[in-house]
């Protein structure tokens, strides 16, 4: 196999916040790592924030705050004084004019779905023809599910063989175990009210709040759970907001931004998990609850069951009564809990970035 210059377009890599960019740091993590000693490895940031953070690479600032500037005309220009021969771009775009190949991942296709309301509509205008020209142009895409490789199929004409399967995997962070220390501090530090239901989450429309909201409040003198979200506040949400201000504050609770080394203590430390979101790339809430140990209640939208298997209870997303009794259930059957529980200890071993980064290479270099 030749020994390639392989790049990755680092842009944005930055943020610690949220699960694409939690994915965007462990592929690039682990990439480099396997990578190292086969091909050469070239990042590049609109920011010199992380220089030195990826030894085995040569690192590169392009510096520009514009990200049409930053894609369409720093970069090529910087590939091509570079020699690059694979260029990789991790959020579903890719640069207009290239002098090298290009190899794409698509996180998920929101984004053609207009009736989730899932992104901002100036965003949506961008992205769309965005990733349709990206799917017509690469040389290579990976999609973190089989859902989202079949949208990236039906949606966007790729050419089945082009398009591979790479799933993702949680921070090893949540591998790690909470000591009654950072248990006790993480309670301390967010007020929890125990027994609680835990949902980690943006405030956004496809997230499915209304449903869920209405599902918790019909089920408020049958079970003594709270419910906390993390709940950063994307788009759309006044109605969410005000709702969230009436009767149902005394037992609904948005944490805002949570550092992400607070995640393990709050999943560890709720009766259950849920993640009955209308539409996700991966999920990789589901990833990180199963290595808590945390039971988990997932709706059956898009990728979920796939990810999920038989390690979480599925109910239906779009039925509030459906929702609620799925609630019920995990609140009161301790005995489905721990069945859960060790399912998910299970089920989460076929998640490793390891894996991950081995089908993209084994992809790249039996392609080439």
């Amino acid at each position: 196999m030749k020994r390639l210059k392989i790049a990755i377009s680092a842009r944005g890599l930055y943020s610690h916040f949220g699960g694409p960019f939690e994915y965007l740091h462990g592929f690039t993590r682990e990439f480099a790592r396997q990578a190292a000693g086969r091909h050469d490895l070239f990042l590049y940031y609109n920011t010199p924030k992380l220089l030195g953070s990826y030894p085995q690479a040569t690192e590169r600032v392009l510096a520009s705050d514009n990200y049409l500037v930053w894609d369409h005309l720093l970069l090529p220009r910087q590939l091509q004084r570079d020699q690059i021969d694979l260029a990789i771009f991790l959020k579903g775009t890719m640069s207009a004019w290239l002098p090298c190949r290009a190899a794409v991942t698509m996180l998920d296709l929101g984004y053609f779905h207009p009736a989730l309301h899932a992104y901002k509509t100036f965003i949506t205008l961008y992205m769309r023809p965005a990733m349709q020209y990206a799917a017509r142009r690469a040389w290579g895409i990976f999609t973190i599910s089989e859902f989202t490789r079949q949208e990236v199929i039906r949606l966007l004409g790729a050419p089945p063989e082009n398009v591979r399967t790479i799933y993702g995997a949680a921070d090893d962070r949540y591998r790690q175990p909470a000591s009654p220390a950072d248990l006790e501090r993480a309670r301390t530090k967010y007020a929890l009210s125990q027994p609680f239901i835990f949902y980690p989450t943006s405030l956004s429309p496809r997230k499915n709040f209304p449903r869920l909201l209405d599902a918790f409040e019909s089920l408020q003198t049958r079970i003594p759970h709270h419910l906390y979200f993390t709940g950063n506040i994307a788009w759309n949400t006044d109605e969410i907001l005000k709702r969230l201000d009436g009767p149902l504050a005394a037992r609904v609770h948005r944490l805002g931004s949570v550092p992400p080394e607070d995640m393990p203590s709050l999943y560890r430390l709720a009766d259950f998990a849920i993640y009955p979101s209308l539409f996700e790339g991966l999920g990789l809430p589901i990833l990180e609850a199963f290595h808590c140990g945390t039971p988990m209640l997932v709706s059956d939208q898009s990728c979920l069951p796939e990810v999920a298997a038989d390690a979480a209870l599925v109910v239906d997303g779009l039925s509030v009564d459906a929702l609620a009794q799925g609630l019920l259930q995990m609140a009161t059957d301790s005995a489905l809990r721990a069945r859960l529980q060790q399912a998910g200890y299970e089920r989460v071993r076929a998640f490793t970035w390891e894996q991950t980064i081995a089908e993209v290479l084994d992809f790249i270099e039996t392609r080439w």
